[in-house]
């Protein structure tokens, strides 16, 4: 599958985030592909994963370094893992709140690399028209 990625920054980032992980399988794909799109969260990326136990940190989450926009990209990341969500913000994780940035192209990419089983290209849709 044909990835897109941000920017050079984003890519290397994945690229290097998968060399030093333990497994090459979609969670890790999806994760660092999620925390790579944007600066602030690659530069934090030992704050949100501790590589040595291979497990999120959600600690990271209240970082002081955190933006509205660095938020959504470590919920997406987090909830592709594992299907995490803070309890008593539930709410900050439906669609609506997550993909209401400039990253939601790419947060498309990082579902496709999580379920790439569902995200199969679509056959084009033929019109009543058109031969069978």
């Amino acid at each position: 599958m044909k990835v897109q990625f941000a920017s050079k920054a984003h890519r290397d980032f994945f690229f290097d985030m998968m060399d030093q992980c333990r497994k090459q399988d979609c969670y890790h794909q999806a994760f660092f592909y999620v925390m790579g799109i944007a600066p602030e969260t690659r530069a934090n990326i030992r704050r949100m994963f501790d590589f040595k136990s291979d497990c999120l940190e959600p600690e990271g989450m209240h970082g002081g370094w955190q933006t509205s926009g660095t938020v959504r990209v470590c919920h997406l990341a987090f909830n592709l893992w594992n299907g995490y969500t803070e309890q008593e913000r539930y709410g900050d994780y439906t669609p609506e709140e997550l993909f209401c940035c400039e990253f939601s192209p790419y947060f498309m990419e990082g579902i496709k690399l999580r379920y790439p089983e569902y995200c199969r290209e679509l056959s084009p849709v033929k019109t009543a028209g058109e031969a069978r």
